[in-house]
C-alpha cells in the first residue's frame, strides 16, 4: 500500500510538472527544485556546492538522475560496510537482501542514464526509475518484517528514494506527453516481439527441463545458469520447463538478459518454493522467482 500511495502521489505531479517545466532558459536550480515532490532534497543535493544548472527540460532530468546516482552510490557504500554489524540471523538475512537491492538500484539507475544518452524511450526510462525506487521500498519493507528496521534505516536515510522520487516525476512529465504505441517496451526488437506472441514457443525451445530427466536439466536454476555460461551471442534464449512441480527459488541476476521460459500450462508446470519470514527469510528472498530484470516477462511466458 506504501508503495502504491507513493506512486500515485509521484503521477499526481505529472502534469503539474510538465506546466511548469514550459519554460526553457530558466537556469536558477530552486526554480527547477520546486516542480518537484521532494524540493528540499532537490536544492540540498543539486544546488549549492553541486553546481547543476539546467538550461532545459531535458537537462534537468539527467542531473536529477545523476544527483540520485550519487547519493545512491553513497548509501551503496555504506550498506556494504553495514555487514560487519549483523548480530542475528535477521539482521544478515535483512543486510543481504538490502545490498543485492541497493547494488541493482545503481544498475537502473546507470541504465537510465545511458539510455537518456542514446536516446532510450521515456517509457524504458520510467520503468528504469521504477525498479529503482521499488528496490529501496523493498529493502525497507524487508527490514520490517524482520524487525530490524532500526538496523536498516541508516542506509536507508540517504535522500536516495526522494531523488529518484523527483526524477520519476521528472520523467513523467516526457511520458505524459506521448501515447502508448506498444505492449512492449523498446529493448524489444520487433522480430521477438513476434516470438513472443508464438503458439508453439516450446518447439523453438534452446533447452529443456524435465523433472523425469527426458530433457537436458532437471533443474530451472541450472538450465538458466547453464544457458548464461554458454551463451555465444546476443539472441534471446527460450527455455522449455515440461509439466511438473519444480521445488525451488530461482535466482535470476542482472547478466541473465534476453532469456524466457515457457511451460505447458498453469496447472500442469508449477515452480514452488519453501522460504519464508518465518523462517527466517525476507518477502524478497521467498520469491519463488527471484528479483532481477526478467522476472516480470519470466512469469508472463511461463504459463503459457
Amino acid at each position: 500500500m506504501a508503495i502504491k500511495l507513493a506512486l500515485i502521489l509521484i503521477f499526481m505531479s505529472f502534469s503539474s510538472l510538465s506546466q511548469a517545466l514550459s519554460n526553457e532558459t530558466v537556469t536558477n536550480i530552486n526554480y527547477w527544485c520546486n516542480t518537484t515532490p521532494h524540493p528540499e532534497s532537490c536544492r540540498i543535493f543539486m544546488g549549492g556546492q553541486h553546481s547543476f544548472v539546467p538550461k532545459s527540460k531535458p537537462d534537468f532530468r539527467t542531473m536529477a538522475v545523476e544527483a540520485a546516482m550519487e547519493r545512491a552510490l553513497y548509501a551503496q557504500t555504506h550498506a556494504k560496510e553495514l555487514g560487519q554489524h549483523c548480530h542475528s540471523k535477521h539482521a544478515k538475512a535483512a543486510w543481504l537482501d538490502c545490498s543485492k537491492l541497493f547494488d541493482d538500484t545503481v544498475l537502473q539507475l546507470n541504465r537510465t542514464l545511458q539510455g537518456l544518452q542514446n536516446n532510450a524511450s521515456d517509457f524504458d526510462a520510467q520503468t528504469w526509475l521504477s525498479a529503482a525506487l521499488t528496490n529501496l521500498e523493498t529493502c525497507r519493507a524487508g527490514s520490517l518484517e524482520l524487525n530490524v528496521s532500526d538496523f536498516i534505516s541508516s542506509i536507508l536515510s540517504n535522500n536516495v528514494s526522494e531523488l529518484i522520487s523527483n526524477s520519476l516525476a521528472i520523467n513523467g512529465a516526457f511520458l505524459a506527453q506521448q501515447d502508448a504505441q506498444s505492449g512492449y517496451p523498446s529493448w524489444i526488437l520487433d522480430g521477438e516481439r513476434q516470438l513472443l506472441k508464438s503458439s508453439s514457443l516450446a518447439s523453438q525451445a534452446n533447452f529443456i527441463v524435465a523433472k523425469d530427466g527426458s530433457g537436458n536439466f532437471r533443474s530451472i536454476q541450472a538450465a538458466i545458469n547453464s544457458a548464461v555460461s554458454k551463451r555465444t551471442g546476443n539472441g534471446r534464449i527460450i527455455i522449455y520447463v515440461k509439466k511438473g512441480i519444480y521445488r525451488e527459488n530461482i535466482e535470476i541476476s542482472s547478466n541473465m538478459n534476453e532469456i524466457t521460459l515457457v511451460g505447458d500450462g498453469l496447472r500442469y508446470t508449477v515452480i514452488t518454493g519453501s522460504r519464508s519470514a518465518t523462517t527466517g527469510f525476507t518477502t524478497y528472498s521467498s520469491a519463488t522467482v527471484g528479483k532481477g530484470p526478467l522476472s516480470l516477462s519470466l512469469l508472463a511466458a511461463l504459463f503459457l
